[in-house]
């Protein structure tokens, strides 16, 4: 190369939220099975090798498309929550997840996968372990009951990749054998939401009742 040449310049760095933007769309258009490297770089017109320098691997995305979907939650400023008791803030909290997470049913599959542990999933944990605190519990109840409210609200979730919002189907049993089951077929099966509201109001009820005691 003469010293009047000049070298010619690489290709533009793609920013990584284009790369995660482009792999949301993927897993809400195709599926979780559909999110490959390969698909996300001909989304974005790229090739794999220059995505390979932005992520590790399929994991390392898989942990960014969670974290992106968890930015989307919605709640009133941090400093709303002194305003209320902790039950509201961690009820609020808990159901905004789930919300977020059913409008993206098929990135819930990915929960399977990877446990959230991104910068917005940690930003909401520790909205729930300021209110629990703030509220008075002692931090080994705070502590067990900050990783039981995740674990609740991610388990509904991953239901709701299966739950197509329709009414599930019900359920016919032998009236003899199980004379219990016949009284309450008529109020079975309760919507996905329903059922995470139940569970929610009494789990928290129940923390605040052990507090009282």
């Amino acid at each position: 190369m003469t010293l009047t040449e000049k070298r010619k310049p690489g290709r533009p760095r793609i920013p990584r939220e284009r790369i995660v933007d482009a792999a949301l769309q993927i897993v809400d258009e195709q599926g979780a099975d559909a999110l490959t490297l390969r698909a996300v770089a001909e989304r974005i017109s790229s090739s794999t090798a220059t995505l390979y320098r932005h992520v590790s691997g399929r994991s390392e995305l898989i942990g960014l498309v969670i974290d992106r979907m968890l930015g989307e939650v919605e709640l009133p400023a941090v400093e709303d929550d002194d305003e209320q008791p902790w039950e509201v803030v961690c009820h609020r909290t808990a159901t905004a997840i789930f919300t977020t997470i059913a409008q993206h049913r098929s990135v819930a599959t990915l929960l399977i996968e990877r446990f959230p542990t991104g910068p917005h999933a940690i930003a909401l944990r520790e909205r729930i372990a300021r209110a629990l605190l703030r509220g008075g519990l002692p931090p080994e109840v705070a502590a067990a009951a900050v990783a039981t409210l995740g674990r609740y609200v991610l388990g509904f979730a991953m239901q709701s990749a299966a739950d197509d919002g329709a009414q599930r189907p019900s359920f016919t049993v032998d009236p003899m054998a199980y004379p219990h089951l016949v009284e309450l077929a008529p109020l079975l099966p309760k919507p996905l939401a329903e059922e995470f509201e139940f569970g929610l109001t009494h789990l928290l009820s129940g923390l605040a009742r052990d507090q009282r005691a």
